[in-house]
């Protein structure tokens, strides 16, 4: 059995236990990739509209000189010069997400300051940012991930700090972090919040190089509360979180990573525990980023790697829960960071990868709105899935989904409208879906 990681590069590229085969897996599929140029080393990437006129930008944390560089979206997956947000010299920005911390409905920029170890935000005033609070870390910081971590309803934040053997969870109470240190590990690549038990509370998952071990910590407490050794081949690294097999909670997706073998695990949440990791090869080398999109919108969730050693991405398609190796898609070199956002506002996720070693942005965009939209979950008959047009299968499937949404959530299938017609999960499926379908009949 093969049990096969997040770390800093330079240029960005915007992309979609048991070894698996390859079958009858979809086939997510991204047109060619086109590339930004940005300053030395970049690494982490993040995504949102950040100035609120609809498009979607992009944010890159760059090495030299020390700063983040905002790209605003200029449509269909385009962007202009970027706009520099200066952290100070020698902070060392690396890993970056893009959330509301201070709850005023606009995302703000969090970063990694590596050199300093600390996490700082950068609050967002319609595209202007502005330092705000910051908090220390342990010894340096390689990756930054959020979620409402002590379930008050704000965003709070986790690093794992590779040189001091812990993670810090950075609590928010209205964009003021407050930290505190955990030792776990040994070497901690990625810390990732996950709600195992489908109660609402967070448990983080770590992912610990040098002892090859995924450790589970408990919600409130953070005593550990799972350790799954992962082999004696190779390293856990980037960790994500995503309902694989569409039981309704979430499992966790591991990259495995050696010089000479890389996969990705899936290890399945049964009742709020985590197996040991299924895996896939990724084809390429070094593997370390992982991120979970539907790409190819046809109602389950794929992944994609980077691969930092062999310089590309790895895309895999998902079929119940089976992934398989799709597409490899060549980026620069030392591809690391990894976003997953609708950057051509065509309603199917792309991807963005920061490339450290050839200095620039490149993006991946996802042709599958092409071939799916809004309304077309099913075939001709009924069967869930979609077949590239709405028609009267899609209203035989609407019958039996009736209801509350699973949990409650928008935007589950079917759930397209709300109960005027108006397009836009509202929790239910209901007459309004029906009363929206039929102004979408025809091809997608």
């Amino acid at each position: 059995m093969f049990i096969l990681s997040n770390r800093t590069s330079r240029n960005l590229s915007v992309l979609a236990g048991t070894c698996i085969a390859a079958t009858a897996v979809a086939q997510p599929s991204f047109t060619a990739m086109s590339s930004l140029i940005t300053a030395q080393r970049p690494s982490g990437v993040a995504a949102a509209d950040f100035n609120g006129d609809g498009l979607a930008d992009l944010a890159v944390a760059v090495d030299t000189i020390d700063r983040i560089d905002v790209f605003f979206g200029t449509g269909g997956g385009a962007f202009g010069p970027a706009m520099p947000i200066f952290t100070g010299g020698g902070t060392g920005p690396d890993a970056l997400v893009a959330a509301d911390a201070n709850g005023d409905g606009q995302p703000d920029l969090v970063v990694v300051l590596k050199n300093i170890n600390a996490v700082r935000v950068y609050t967002n005033n319609a595209g202007a940012f502005a330092a705000g609070s910051q908090a220390s870390t342990g010894d340096r910081p390689v990756s930054l991930a959020a979620a409402d971590i002590d379930n008050d309803g704000d965003t709070d934040f986790v690093t794992a700090n590779r040189d001091g053997n812990s993670i810090t969870v950075l609590t928010n109470t209205s964009g003021v972090l407050s930290a505190a240190t955990v030792a776990i590990g040994d070497e901690p690549r990625f810390a990732q919040p996950i709600d195992l038990a489908g109660d609402g509370q967070m448990e983080i998952a770590v992912s610990s190089s040098r002892d090859r071990t995924v450790y589970v910590l408990a919600s409130g407490t953070l005593a550990v509360q799972q350790s799954i050794n992962v082999g004696p081949v190779v390293r856990p690294e980037g960790l994500a979180a995503a309902d694989t097999d569409g039981d309704g909670d979430a499992d966790l997706i591991v990259v495995l990573s050696d010089d000479a073998f890389s996969a990705i695990g899936v290890m399945a949440n049964s009742l709020g525990t985590l197996g040991a990791p299924v895996t896939t090869p990724t084809t390429g080398q070094n593997s370390s980023s992982v991120v979970a999109a539907d790409f190819d919108l046809d109602g389950d969730v794929d992944l994609a790697t980077t691969n930092s050693d062999s310089g590309n991405i790895t895309i895999f398609g998902n079929s119940g829960g089976m992934f398989a190796a799709t597409q490899t898609i060549a980026t620069g070199a030392q591809p690391s960071g990894l976003v997953a956002a609708d950057l051509d506002g065509n309603g199917s996720p792309d991807l963005a990868v920061s490339n450290r070693d050839s200095n620039s942005t490149s993006l991946l965009l996802s042709d599958a709105a092409a071939a799916n939209c809004t309304g077309d979950i099913a075939d001709d008959l009924g069967n869930a899935g979609a077949d590239g047009q709405v028609s009267f299968g899609d209203f035989l499937a609407l019958l039996g989904l009736i209801g509350p949404c699973p949990g409650g959530t928008p935007g589950c299938t079917g759930d397209i409208a709300d109960d005027s017609g108006n397009l836009g999960g509202d929790g239910q499926v209901s007459f309004g879906d029906f009363l929206a379908l039929l102004g979408l009949i025809g091809p997608c």
